[in-house]
């Protein structure tokens, strides 16, 4: 069976549903703004860009494992394509997460500080996420500008660095550590000194 490299993309809308919520003043009356962020990961230059750089991975990773499969289906029995199919897989879904969530926290970073900016230019008291408001009057939704300005940032995306590959064992000398050979047996005596043994 044919194993299909897929992870949600939806992972990086849910890292960024946060609320952007701050007071200036007690006693003054708040005034609220209310932002649709799903949309302005959707319809952003930088979320779209995101996601485009994602889903290249996704399609990169996803070759690679095919290539594997192919050999697989052409020699079922072949273990080394087995254990390579199974290794590349693992390492393929840990990427591709690590990759999304690199995604996920720049955009969010660049993202708080645009609601940030906005919210002291426009002098309201808290913006909000619209999904949870429970309800709001679409005057007081700002998800449009949000974008624009959302849009007057420019991010690129490039992979993570791979990681170091961990160095092999050291292996044993063979020669070093051989144990020493065993001493000859001592000659007898007279073997030693040449003297023939006394006659009786």
């Amino acid at each position: 069976m044919k194993i299909r490299f897929l992870i949600p993309l939806a992972f990086v809308f849910c890292c960024l549903l946060s609320a952007c919520q701050q007071t200036t003043d007690s006693n003054a009356q708040p005034s609220l703004a209310v932002v649709d962020m799903a949309r302005v990961m959707r319809e952003s230059e930088p979320g779209k860009a995101g996601v485009k750089f994602l889903e290249g991975m996704q399609a990169e990773m996803q070759q690679k494992l095919d290539a594997v499969q192919a050999k697989l289906e052409k020699n079922p029995k072949d273990e080394a394509a087995q254990q390579e199919l199974q290794q590349l897989y693992m390492a393929s879904q840990q990427r591709i997460q690590m990759e999304q969530q690199n995604v996920a926290n720049r955009l969010y970073d660049m993202m708080q500080r645009v609601l940030n900016a906005y919210r002291e230019q426009q002098n309201y008291t808290v913006i909000i996420a619209a999904d949870v408001a429970a309800a709001y009057s679409p005057s007081v939704d700002v998800t449009s500008a949000v974008i624009a300005e959302v849009n007057k940032q420019k991010m690129s995306f490039t992979p993570l660095p791979e990681p170091a590959a961990t160095p092999a064992p050291a292996t044993a000398d063979p020669l070093q550590d051989a144990p020493a050979p065993a001493e000859a047996p001592q000659k007898a005596s007279e073997e030693v000194t040449g003297e023939a043994p006394a006659s009786k």
